[in-house]
């Protein structure tokens, strides 16, 4: 069961990785056509909306990491020592990072409103706020900017 866990939380990188391996592969075979898959890359490099989706998708996982961690040092889970489920997180134009999380039975909206200071320091943000998502109780919706 801890192996699904670790899949679950790890499942962009591990979606990412299996997508980099062909590609790899691929490049190894046909250097001539290096130039080819380098461009697309080095002109992303320069564009600065590119860029800035590439810098908030990593911060994006970069916070829901930090939060997974922050969960499993803390007591912040079930009292069987299930962690909350980490949904996805949203990132907006105004710097505005939006973390959906699934709570299981036994966690509440009071749970994390109690760990936001910890929440906090430990996603880098310079403010952080709970609330209830609008139409399903049991997802928590975790708000941080910059």
């Amino acid at each position: 069961m801890a192996q699904l866990g670790w899949i679950i939380r790890w499942r962009v990188e591990i979606l990412v990785a299996s997508g980099v391996v062909p590609v790899v592969s691929e490049l190894a075979e046909q250097p001539v056509w290096l130039p080819v898959y380098l461009l697309p890359l080095i002109a992303a490099a320069g564009c600065p909306p590119a860029r800035r989706a590439v810098g908030d998708q990593f911060r994006g996982l970069v916070v829901r990491h930090r939060f997974q961690g922050l969960c499993q040092r803390t007591s912040m889970r079930t009292p069987q020592e299930w962690l909350p489920l980490v949904m996805g997180t949203i990132p907006h134009r105004d710097g505005r990072l939006e973390l959906y999380v699934w709570c299981r039975s036994g966690m509440s909206l009071e749970l994390f409103e109690d760990y936001l200071p910890e929440i906090k320091v430990a996603c880098f943000a310079g403010e952080a706020a709970v609330r209830p998502h609008a139409r399903w109780g049991h997802v928590v919706i975790i708000e941080f900017r910059r």
